[in-house]
């Protein structure tokens, strides 16, 4: 075992040697880092390694044992790191328990386990401390350490780590900058108790100064980062998410408001509220099971959607904007437009899938490209109704553009559209088609006018909706269904085929009127007025 280990590790891996019979022990430590090794006499040449770290209680009392008893050596190093130490070459000493306790408080002297208080006034400390907003500076970590600093609190749990150290012979000591920088804010970092044993006693050669360096900053801008959004505009965060297909779908709350703020917009409650969560066993969306479903949860959710939208959710009190967040099947996000509309203040969240997870906002950040141009979505009329038709078809092609072959045989057959068709389509339909934020305006305005011509210039009563689109596109798409005056809209999903990888018949899903949304397949129905 040669990894950096705690106290207590060191110390559990020392009982289990000794244990086995490796009584005898061998230190090679440096003036804050020990390396322990274990033999089953000091004759031994085959000596074990135990590990390397911090040597503080639970381990200075298993070598303090092992001193009383005769069987504890003990070879000093200048090396960074006593694991590289050639221990051979030098003549161990045979030390007790006085030479370990005297090694403890030159290290503690050398490492400030106090806290380094002395050094850094008070100045200094308040300002190391409001730029770390009272947090453990340490990546990952975080630790709020704000009650270590109230007057009378019981236990200093809180340190002002030196990035170099304020001791030439401390770890990360600089011989010309130590003593310049103790006191500078710029080489202080605040830390919990842990943190700070690890970067000085337990893997100080892990931890080195650029590293530290690098996490101060970052350290440092977040908190501002965190501090100014509070000036940013609330919005309540709205997740419209499912299982897809069997696809599985994880949603982080964190990332997704790192995405509102690159848009000065902040979280407005502590949690998201949530529309059309379908369970991990439901992803199936052609399935009459899964709709049968939903259904019965949407009788539940489209009350607390209404509820969130017109302020009775919070006692009637105005409502923050929604930020939305939709990843769902194609039907259930066209619903969910449409039961939002356009009179509420909406900010979309495209979901991109070759966005980096890991970068700010992940996958929800708007990409970084230039702005759409402004005629990228096109509208083209395959087919003009004639006089007393009352049906048409409406595709909306902008991942892909399938054959109009493939359709169902009641909206295209013998090369020719059955219905009145109008097309919303781009020239190079892909899954990136959504890219910037101009595109949610653009492609409403193309959705906008196919829908002006099928309402107010063919009147018909019912549109057949096939909608190939990514999830914003699919939500704005229902945005732009009006609640009044409306035609009914039949929307249809593609099968899965019944080779794998092969596409199955579009078949509709749902039917959305002015006051319901309804199941084709059963008639089932559920209010939405």
């Amino acid at each position: 075992m040669t990894t950096s280990c705690s106290d207590s590790e060191l110390a559990d891996s020392l009982r289990t040697h000794i244990a086995q019979g490796r009584e005898h022990l061998l230190v090679v430590a440096n003036k804050f880092v020990v390396r322990v090794l274990a033999a089953r006499s000091t004759t031994d040449d085959d000596w074990l390694e135990v590990g390397q770290g911090d040597l503080a209680e639970e381990t200075a009392k298993i070598l303090e044992q092992a001193g009383k008893q005769n069987r504890l050596l003990w070879v000093e190093t200048t090396d960074s790191a006593p694991l590289f130490t050639d221990y051979r070459s030098q003549t161990p000493l045979k030390v007790t328990t006085s030479y370990v306790k005297a090694w403890q408080k030159t290290r503690d002297a050398v490492t400030q386990a106090g806290g380094r208080q002395g050094e850094v006034d008070a100045k200094t400390r308040f300002e190391v401390a409001s730029l770390a907003g009272w947090r453990c500076q340490l990546d990952g970590c975080g630790e709020d350490l704000r009650h270590h600093f109230v007057p009378g609190a019981s236990g200093n749990y809180g340190y002002f780590a030196h990035i170099v150290a304020s001791s030439s012979d401390g770890p990360r000591g600089d011989k010309t900058h130590s003593a310049r920088l103790a006191n500078d804010p710029t080489n202080i970092m605040l830390m919990c108790d842990k943190c700070h044993r690890l970067i000085d006693r337990i893997a100080p050669n892990r931890y080195g100064v650029e590293l530290l360096s690098e996490m101060r900053e970052k350290s440092v801008g977040e908190v501002r980062r965190l501090l100014d959004s509070l000036r940013f505009p609330a919005a309540q965060m709205l997740v419209i998410g499912g299982n897809i297909e069997g696809q599985s779908f994880a949603f982080d709350e964190r990332v997704a408001e790192e995405a509102m703020w690159l848009h000065r917009l902040r979280s407005a409650t502590p949690r998201a509220e949530w529309f059309a969560r379908n369970g991990s066993h439901l992803g199936a969306s052609n399935s009459n099971a899964y709709w049968l479903s939903l259904l019965e949860l949407l009788r539940t959710d489209i009350p607390r959607l209404k509820g969130l939208l017109y302020g009775t959710t919070h006692g009637g009190a105005q409502r923050a904007p929604l930020a939305v967040f939709p990843l769902h099947g194609t039907s259930v996000l066209v619903l969910s437009g449409r039961l939002v509309g356009e009179s509420s203040t909406v900010q979309l969240f495209q979901f991109h899938r070759d966005q980096v997870a890991g970068n700010r906002g992940g996958q929800w950040a708007w990409l970084d490209c230039p702005k759409p141009a402004t005629d990228k979505f096109k509208v083209h009329v395959h087919r003009v109704a004639e006089d007393g038709e009352v049906e048409a078809l409406l595709q909306v092609n902008l991942t892909v553009s399938p054959p109009s072959s493939e359709l169902p045989a009641h909206l295209f057959a013998g090369g020719a559209y059955v219905l009145p068709t109008i097309e919303v389509t781009v020239d190079r339909p892909s899954y990136r088609v959504m890219e910037h934020p101009d595109d949610l305006e653009l492609v409403g305005r193309a959705v906008g006018d196919a829908l002006q011509i099928i309402q107010d210039q063919w009147r018909v009563r019912i549109v057949h909706l096939v909608v190939m689109g990514p999830a914003t596109a699919c939500f704005r798409l229902g945005q732009k269904m009006q609640a009044r005056h409306q035609a009914d809209f039949v929307l249809y999903e593609r099968r899965l085929g019944a080779a794998q990888g092969a596409w199955g018949p579009f078949e509709p899903t749902i039917q959305i009127s002015s006051t319901e949304v309804i199941l084709p397949s059963t008639g089932e129905s559920a209010s939405i007025s």
